[in-house]
């Protein structure tokens, strides 16, 4: 429940933070709730978002001018991410990526050094 905080907090502030305050951000809030516990007072059912989310980012792209085999692309291994990640495409975190792309995702068959690799650099 704390990460979920946390988390939260960060993705609020993303646009008000560059990368180096947004990691100070988080160190100082992982320290600052290291000795509270967290507990969810409501009972919020998340709205998934997720092909909402991706769709948006399908049409940048093809706003950018990406041809329709890379649109394909792109739509194919994200549809792979999010299955293998089984989160919100808000809560993914860059580790839940490396993990599933070392354990799952890359044994099956997406071209690690194409593909996943640059993802995560």
């Amino acid at each position: 429940m704390k990460e979920e905080l946390i988390n939260d907090i960060l993705q609020h502030m993303l646009s008000s933070l560059d990368n180096m305050q947004m990691r100070h951000l988080e160190q100082v809030l992982k320290q600052s709730f290291l000795y509270y516990d967290v507990i969810d007072t409501e009972k919020n059912v998340e709205k998934d978002d997720t092909d909402d989310i991706v769709e948006r980012f399908i049409s940048a792209k093809r706003i950018e001018g990406c041809s329709e085999k890379t649109l394909k692309y792109y739509q194919t291994t994200i549809d792979a991410m999010v299955v293998a990640v089984n989160k919100n495409v808000q809560r993914i975190q860059t580790e839940d990526l490396r993990l599933k792309c070392e354990n799952k995702i890359c044994s099956a068959g997406i071209n690690r050094k194409r593909g996943w690799k640059k993802i995560l650099e």
